[in-house]
């Protein structure tokens, strides 16, 4: 992430925890401005949401589970194909 976004900055919109979890919102924005899973850098700046649910144990994340708006993403890169006209038969 920082390779292709070295501004990158994340902001918690909203924290809930529970027993061993904690469940945050974030939303993150940047600079595509190096390579990202594959992209040549495009300089186009993004703002992107996700949701992130940690497992703690000891005090440490065991483990995680996220879910991002990646397909957000690659509209706002400009990497998705244009929607092709519905031909009626």
């Amino acid at each position: 992430m920082r390779a292709g976004f070295p501004d990158i900055v994340f902001t918690i919109q909203e924290q809930i925890a529970e027993d061993d979890r904690v469940a945050s919102r974030f939303e993150w924005a940047g600079t595509h401005s190096g390579e990202f899973l594959g992209i040549p850098a495009t300089g186009r700046t993004v703002r992107v949401w996700g949701i992130v649910i940690d497992r703690l144990e000891d005090g440490r994340i065991k483990d995680t589970r996220i879910i991002m708006d990646t397909l957000g993403l690659m509209g706002q890169l400009g990497v998705l194909p244009s929607p092709q006209p519905h031909l009626e038969a």
